[in-house]
């Protein structure tokens, strides 16, 4: 069985062990989209007449699949997004790795840059700085993140991404300013990058 959220319509595919495959649509539900995923399970739970709970006892695989993250970066539709990195690496976000989009010359240079998820103003600069061994050099500086977050909290922010240098390796310092955030600030989401994707780079 595979179930994908859509933008519109979450679409519900049930392959049986003949081969026979019947397919089940309901609307999406923004709000909450498990709810359109439960939607179009259960109508394909009507179909073949079974409980819930039996119907997903003979499920041998299920796969989810979703565009919604996709549409929001696409139409900038998500929150308002803050990040506290650390002092002095505000611009590499913007800077990335100096690669251009596939479909044109890497080396054409009037080709203008992605713009950006989170701009230049709500990028905040917190003295802090762990080295790739996982050894933190300089204890996070927990004034600035506190005066960070008053200013994120003005500009109207309701997410915020925490992205300290080689967090992949020590995510102490990035635990703590989330820590920090979630106490001032209880009303934004926030993230660390070494709990989304613990990667060797910047970010």
């Amino acid at each position: 069985m595979c179930i994908d959220v859509g933008g519109t319509f979450t679409d519900c595919l049930v392959l049986d062990d003949k081969g026979n495959l019947t397919q089940f649509k309901a609307p999406t539900t923004p709000s909450d989209p498990s709810q359109g995923f439960m939607n179009s399970l259960e109508k394909a739970v009507d179909h073949f007449d079974e409980s819930l709970e039996t119907f997903l006892e003979s499920v041998e695989v299920l796969v989810h699949g979703t565009t919604l993250a996709t549409n929001t970066l696409l139409t900038a539709s998500g929150a308002k997004l803050g990040m506290l990195t650390t002092k002095e690496f505000p611009d590499i976000l913007e800077m990335r790795r100096g690669i251009k989009p596939v479909d044109v010359s890497l080396y054409n240079v009037f080709i203008p840059p992605n713009k950006p998820l989170v701009p230049r103003y709500r990028r905040m600069e917190i003295e802090e700085r762990t080295i790739y061994s996982g050894e933190i050099l300089t204890p996070l500086n927990e004034a600035e993140v506190e005066a960070a977050v008053a200013k994120l909290q003005a500009e109207g922010v309701e997410s915020v991404a925490i992205c300290f240098l080689h967090s992949y390796a020590n995510g102490k310092n990035e635990l703590r300013a989330a820590e920090i955030v979630e106490r001032l600030a209880p009303e934004i989401y926030v993230s660390t990058s070494h709990e989304t994707l613990p990667v060797w780079r910047e970010f």
